[in-house]
């Protein structure tokens, strides 16, 4: 055989904001339903014309028709918070709160 063809396709995907997506990017997307939802996931690719998503812990595939998205956007990475943090962080809340009530009735003219 002298020749060998090779046909390669390169397909990129961008979001709204015009950022190429690659697989494993975090992104929100505003789906078109009677009530827009967002959902929050990771990029996965394209598949029969379906745009692919998962989870952001990767145990789940979603597919999207491409005209039911209203808008894509790359966002930071999400991580998912160790309970504890969560626990402390509405302890801080709660007792900041606490104190700018106390501080609101001792200072006069409040």
């Amino acid at each position: 055989m002298a020749l060998k063809v090779n046909e390669i396709v390169k397909v990129e995907v961008e979001a709204s904001d015009g950022q190429v997506l690659k697989e494993g990017d975090a992104i929100m997307l505003r789906i078109n339903r009677r009530t827009p939802e967002d959902v929050v996931c990771r990029y996965a690719g394209l598949s029969n014309g379906y745009f692919v998503t998962t989870t952001l812990d990767g145990q789940h595939e979603n597919k999207y028709r491409q005209a039911s998205i209203e808008t894509c956007y790359h966002i930071k990475d999400v991580e998912k918070a160790p309970p504890q943090a969560l626990k402390e962080a509405g302890k801080d809340a709660a007792e900041g709160t606490a104190q700018d009530a106390a501080a609101s009735l001792l200072t006069p003219g409040a």
